[in-house]
């Protein structure tokens, strides 16, 4: 069923899937509801699939928000998110699978990564090792983002988009499709290229403590290079004053005399090379103060300054810092903060997040600690050996690995935690051991290692080849545990449970072991290598494993993977995340084609998709004070989804001072199933 009220159109699926075609709104949003999560979105193509265990929500183009329980999820292109642990993730091409307009969206899919890539090879703009803007921003500032000047770059990239459309019969076809938001694209695109044009290397945005809890309004800080601005915003004002009054403006000459007003929000202080913006009158005049003084500012003496400076000495691109310290601080004497942090993270002091163009974009984020770490942030180890990938071949679509810190410790940290919150905790650990017959610290955790590895590594039809590879250190220990459970299930299960059977193998001097339900269509096999436990969906992916692992058939060693790597002093990792979508795609598009679902256009757009789904690494390092995530991919800060739709995705105050609005009232196509 369908509903609609003041905040949009709402979508209730009650089970089954559906392909939602969202266009731009002006006002309100579409949203899927179903039992579990609540998808709200404009401007998106995207897919639900709702059954008995949960929802699964997939991104085709654009980006949705998806709520479920507490927990809200932004998902770009590509992206997928699920509402229950038992409800895994698939290849988006297999959620396709149904749709009769599977081979149109996987080829528009495909020419999306072919632009995101010669997006990637545009140079973006240099490094910037200093900021004339950084010395205004006000003392007590606890957030600072610093943007570069992209001007020159989104023109290049706006002719390369064109450029496509006249090549690509599907690119246009979506393009020009009754709903879409081409001509406020370009609009936006053209005003964003002039408003560049006036202003320096880059714009700057810091919010400002004001006390325990309380932020000021943030402020916006540009240098002028060329003069025109205040004839351009004026004009721009002109425009805004015929639209909607939300996104007006005021230009002032005196900041002493700066007063807000309902219908003009933005306060803007032009003087002859500085450009300062804010909705809050104290903010403007307190910086526009700052600028006019020649005493010392006192923002140069924080620990947060210095900081930011070191990110400026490194060469800055795209930089987003956050004074954590002060913001916890705050959270801890505010009285109407019950809820209290997650267990390590209460000794938080720097967010860095930073995106540069050295010869390829790196995005890197970093969380610093006043202190070793501790808790749940310890729980990721320092980097080492991960000899599970060893594993998995280069055929892989996709590797995530990672180590941790001793399993043993870990659960021990995790009881006392549960026992701190709920008073009864050992009680009930200790019935359910019980009656599980086996120790969850002892049986389970002692025999493990630290590390472990997920692949999906092979076929993904008719079953998906995924495989799990833990280290354990007592395979004896931990296989007489897995006994018991089997023992313990088939006790205490119902009849329609059914029962498990466990079983095992000798090939050579390999032991294979099988465990299946005799009432329902359930396998699960595994074996143990050297000191590796390898799960599986069957017995050949396992002895494939050990068979790539003895010949060197190994991901970490493939070109696919060696050319994503990072260039920096570590020689391992405590994290990756390894994804290369072009061996995925190749039997999905094999089976269209059997069942005559593609004709040559669609057959030539998919091979397109294979050609330009490039593979992708991202990373981590666990420090003793500061865990550290980082990519090598995207476009100079801007991704494929924020460029489409940069009419709402830039930041709100560039938005104001362009009176964007863009967008149209239909609510969108939707195909069910």
């Amino acid at each position: 069923s369908i509903s609609r009220g003041w905040h949009g159109t709402t979508i209730h699926l009650d089970g089954g899937n559906i392909i939602v075609q969202a266009a731009h709104r002006r006002t309100g949003h579409l949203y899927v509801a179903t039992d579990d999560c609540l998808v709200s979105s404009q401007g998106t193509v995207f897919l639900v699939n709702n059954g008995t265990k949960g929802s699964r929500v997939s991104v085709l183009e654009g980006a949705v928000n998806v709520a479920y329980g507490k927990r809200t999820e932004n998902l770009q292109a590509g992206g997928q998110a699920t509402s229950s642990s038992n409800v895994s993730r698939v290849p988006i091409q297999d959620e396709l699978a149904w749709s009769k307009d599977a081979a149109k969206y996987l080829a528009l899919l495909g020419e999306f990564r072919l632009l995101q890539r010669q997006f990637e090879a545009i140079p973006g703009p240099g490094l910037r090792y200093q900021s004339d803007l950084l010395q205004y921003v006000p003392e007590n500032t606890v957030v600072y983002a610093a943007i570069p000047n992209i001007g020159s770059t989104l023109s290049e990239a706006s002719q390369l988009f064109e450029d496509r459309l006249r090549l690509s019969p599907v690119l246009r076809e979506w393009w020009t499709e009754p709903g879409n938001h081409n001509r406020e694209l370009e609009d936006m695109v053209s005003r964003l290229e002039t408003f560049s044009g006036y202003l320096g290397a880059e714009v700057v945005v810091a919010a400002a403590r004001t006390g325990n809890d309380n932020y000021s309004a943030p402020v916006l800080l540009a240098d002028v290079k060329r003069p025109g601005l205040r004839d351009f915003l004026e004009q721009q004002k002109q425009q805004v004053s015929h639209g909607n009054k939300q996104f007006g403006f005021q230009i002032l000459d005196n900041p002493a005399l700066a007063q807000s007003s309902p219908n003009s929000p933005l306060l803007v202080y032009l003087t002859n090379n500085l450009m300062v913006a804010s909705p809050d009158p104290g903010e403007l005049r307190r910086v526009a103060a700052l600028a006019q003084s020649s005493q010392s500012r006192g923002f140069r003496q924080t620990p947060f300054y210095q900081k930011i400076t070191q990110s400026y000495h490194d060469g800055a691109g795209w930089l987003f810092c956050v004074d954590m310290e002060q913001i916890l601080a705050s959270h801890v004497h505010n009285p109407r903060s019950r809820e209290p942090l997650p267990p390590g993270f209460d000794n938080l002091k720097y967010l860095v997040i930073e995106r540069r163009e050295v010869g390829k974009t790196e995005t890197r984020a970093s969380i610093t600690f006043v202190s070793p770490r501790k808790g749940i942030a310890a729980w990721l180890a320092e980097p080492a050996p991960m000899g599970s990938l060893d594993f998995v071949s280069p055929e892989a679509g996709l590797a995530a690995s990672f180590v941790i810190k001793d399993p043993k410790s870990l659960m021990d940290e995790i009881f006392q935690y549960a026992a701190s919150s709920d008073p009864n905790f050992q009680e009930h650990l200790a019935q359910f051991e019980s009656n599980l017959g086996v120790s969850i610290r002892d049986d389970i955790s002692a025999p493990l290692g630290g590390e472990i590895t997920f692949a999906l590594d092979g076929p993904v039809l008719p079953v998906p080849s995924w495989k799990v590879i833990v280290e354990v250190y007592d395979h004896g220990s931990l296989q007489s545990t897995i006994s018991k459970l089997v023992d313990s299930f088939n006790r205490q299960a119902s009849p329609e449970a059914g029962r498990l059977q466990l079983t095992q193998r000798q090939f050579g001097s390999q032991t294979y072991f099988t465990l299946r339900n005799d009432r329902h269509p359930f396998e699960l096999d595994y074996t143990f290598a050297d000191s590796y436990w390898i799960i599986a969906p069957s017995q050949s992916l396992l002895a494939r494993a050990i068979q790539n692992r003895q010949a060197g058939y190994i991901l970490t060693r493939s070109q696919a993977f060696q050319q994503q790597l990072p260039t920096d002093g570590y020689t391992n990792f405590s994290a990756i995340f390894y994804h290369n979508l072009a061996p995925m795609i190749a039997p999905l598009a094999e089976q269209l084609k059997s069942l005559g679902a593609l004709n040559s256009e669609q057959q030539h757009e998919l091979a397109a998709l294979r050609e330009n789904s490039a593979p992708g690494l991202i990373y981590a390092y666990g420090e003793p004070d500061r865990i550290v995530v980082a990519s090598s991919s995207g476009f100079m800060g801007l991704n494929l989804d924020t460029l489409l739709g940069i009419g709402e995705g830039n930041p709100a105050l560039l938005s104001q001072f362009l009176g964007a609005s863009t967008g149209l009232h239909s609510a969108g196509n939707v195909q069910g199933q």
